[in-house]
């Protein structure tokens, strides 16, 4: 598939049928060819027995609008976002065909320099450019993820200044804010309970990993950076989830973990599953060695393959 690879390779070539572009797309028929009648979008060929054959564009074209309305925009607004306002001209698009291939090195510096240069909208454009080629969670995690570590380490080098780095941090916290109170759910598959070790201040990454749970069905409490020992503990206690799950990006937070892990389970029945992660356990794997319960992985779509795992009784 042309979205596995460029952007360029995008075609017109009418091809696909309806039904396998709801497969391709998770978007079901009825409201993509409501979205035909009503915007013009997307804009399918017909066969000569009058059926619909759908192009790669025009499944580029679903995926962004898919996107954009979990995320919290009506598909008016979306249809308005994506056309500058003229539903003649799928200006984003049209555009985008006729540039370098979009490969991820190319779309992270494209990502790094937007950022950096205080341009939201941009920034925003070259998202939706890669929200139309990949899955959300590939986004995130081969996009957003080294972009937000590549900008921190510009920030510790000194080639860029701290409002730069807040300033895309902020970015990126909104789109990860809007698609969390956008999927999140009151009953789900069990209760999490994700939060930063107590003197964390980097929540980026458990803010991702919230935003793939809700995802996948399970139900969340994100409690954000710094989450006094205390309080986690109390709130342990009142809400009896199923499993908490804390992350640490240093060395120092990571050892706040330890003395977590082991108030937890401590605690009487029901106790809750411990997992932990990020950044310092990714640099230095010994760290593991010392924490009770169990690390989650190396990024948020491992961490929620292990919450599976965990919650089913797997492990």
């Amino acid at each position: 598939m042309a979205q596995q690879h460029f952007l360029s390779q995008f075609s017109d070539k009418p091809r696909y049928n309806t039904k396998a572009v709801a497969q391709e797309t998770g978007v079901p028929a009825d409201t993509f060819r409501a979205w035909e009648r009503r915007y013009g979008v997307p804009r399918p060929q017909r066969t000569e027995g009058g059926h619909r054959l759908y192009s790669e564009r025009d499944i580029a074209t679903i995926r962004w609008l898919r996107d954009r309305t979990a995320e919290g925009l009506t598909i008016s607004q979306a249809i308005a976002l994506m056309t500058d306002g003229n539903e003649s001209s799928l200006s984003w698009l049209s555009t985008a065909v006729d540039t370098e291939p979009h490969t991820w090195e190319r779309l992270n510096s494209r990502l790094i320099t937007a950022l950096t240069d205080f341009d939201a909208t941009r920034a925003e454009q070259i998202l939706g450019e890669a929200f139309a080629l990949y899955p959300m969670e590939e986004v995130f995690l081969k996009m957003v993820q080294p972009t937000m570590i590549e900008i921190g380490e510009q920030w510790h080098a000194g080639r860029i200044t701290v409002t730069a780095e807040h300033f895309a941090t902020q970015f990126i916290r909104r789109k990860l804010s809007g698609l969390f109170n956008t999927y999140n759910i009151t009953d789900g598959r069990g209760l999490v309970l994700v939060a930063c070790a107590p003197s964390e201040q980097h929540d980026l990454g458990v803010l991702m990993l919230s935003v793939f749970l809700v995802r996948h069905g399970w139900q969340v409490i994100y409690l954000g950076p710094e989450v006094p020992l205390r309080d986690l503990i109390e709130t342990v206690r009142q809400l009896q989830p199923d499993l908490v799950a804390v992350a640490a990006s240093t060395t120092e937070t990571a050892t706040q973990l330890l003395e977590a892990g082991r108030a937890i389970q401590a605690l009487p029945p029901p106790t809750p599953h411990f997992g932990y992660g990020g950044r310092a356990f990714n640099i230095n794997p010994m760290l593991i060695q010392r924490m009770p319960g169990t690390f989650l992985g190396h990024d948020a779509q491992e961490a929620v393959d292990h919450v599976a795992d965990l919650l089913s009784g797997k492990r």
